[in-house]
Parts: structure tokens; sequence; C-alpha cells
């Protein structure tokens, strides 16, 4: 939405609304502010951020919202990525998430971890590997999900190459065994806002 749109939805003046949005310093009056927030059907308190902290997934949902799936290029994107993604296996007390720094490479998703999971990982046929984002003010999201095998890297020449990678775990420790996840199936999904139907 635009500046003007905004302004002629809240029927302030576009002027000074342009004027608030590029002057960091500007303070909106409570009256405007209450305008602003009606205009975009939310609230004085979530405009200011009184939310931020709030679990995600507690918006509500949006108008004509659609759930479409992402084509296999589209997955390979966000998994190039990198980042933050959760492994899941079974053990003996069922299935787990393992959330781990990784990185998409080689079209292998490469992680470390300690000895011991590294252990547990291996012996499984198959694991599942998925990540998301969550678009809360705009009520949107995406996630991406991989099934396949997970081995250790033990070929020095490959274990050469890929400990460049930026895989340092944020919970620190002796996490030094390197991973590897080769898809064998690869989906996902993402919610968009398709445009209102037409009306006659």
């Amino acid at each position: 939405m635009s500046v003007e749109e905004l302004a002629t939805r809240a029927g302030i003046d576009p002027g000074y609304l342009a004027y608030f949005e590029s002057s960091p310093d500007a303070n909106l009056s409570g009256g405007s502010l209450l305008l602003i927030a009606l205009a975009l059907d939310t609230t004085p308190f979530e405009l200011l951020g009184g939310s931020a902290d709030r679990p995600q997934g507690h918006a509500r949902a949006m108008p004509h919202a659609s759930l479409n799936e992402l084509t296999p290029e589209q997955c390979r994107t966000h998994l190039s990525v990198g980042g933050v993604g959760r492994i899941v296996y079974s053990t003996g007390r069922g299935p787990v998430a393992l959330p781990v720094n990784f990185e998409f490479t080689e079209d292998q998703i490469v992680f470390s971890t300690d000895d011991d999971k590294a252990s547990a990982l291996s012996s499984r046929e198959t694991v599942g590997f998925e990540i998301d984002q969550v678009d809360e003010a705009l009520s949107e999201g995406w996630s991406v999900l991989v099934t396949g095998p997970c081995r250790r890297i033990e070929d020095p020449e490959e274990v050469q190459r890929l400990s460049s990678l930026d895989l340092e775990a944020w919970a620190g420790g002796n996490r030094h065994a390197l991973m590897a996840i080769a898809p064998s199936e690869t989906s996902g999904r993402v919610i968009v806002h398709e445009s209102p139907p037409d009306e006659d």
C-alpha cells in the first residue's frame, strides 16, 4: 500500500504521513495513530510493536490466502540460504527434532554435531529435515521438508573441502562430526495471498 493510499484510507494528509515515514524523530498524535491502525485493520498496540515477543503463529489469517506447493527449484533456493533447520529422526522415546546450523552444497545438507548424535543419525535408514520462515505481520510463510539418508563425512578430501563452510553450532561444545543428508524426496509449501475475486 502506498503512502497516498494509506493517507486516503485514514483521512490524513499525504504530506504529513510522508514526512512521518521519512523522519525517525517525528511523533504521531494518538488520534493519527488510531486512524492509521483502523485503516490497516490493526490496533495502535500492534503498530507500536506490542506483540514483537509473542510466539509466532498467533496472527490472523488474511483474506483469500492460499496454500501452494513449492517447485523443486524453489525448495533448493530456500535450502541454499542455509541457516538453522531441524533434523527429525526416530529414537527409543519416539520422534526427536534436533535443531542444527546447516549449509546446502553439492546437493546435500551439511551440518556438524557431536559423536553420539552422529552415530545415532548414521544408523537410521532415513531422516527428515525441515526449514521454514514465518512473516507474522503479513500472515505468510513457507516450509521445506527433505527426507533421505544421513551419513558421516569421513573421506579426508571431502572433510577438508566442506570444513570451510559456516557450520559453527550456536550451542558451542565439541560438535566436530561432519554430517550430510542426501535428499531423496523434497517438498515445500508456501502461503500466498490471492487477488480477491472480481465482483459482478
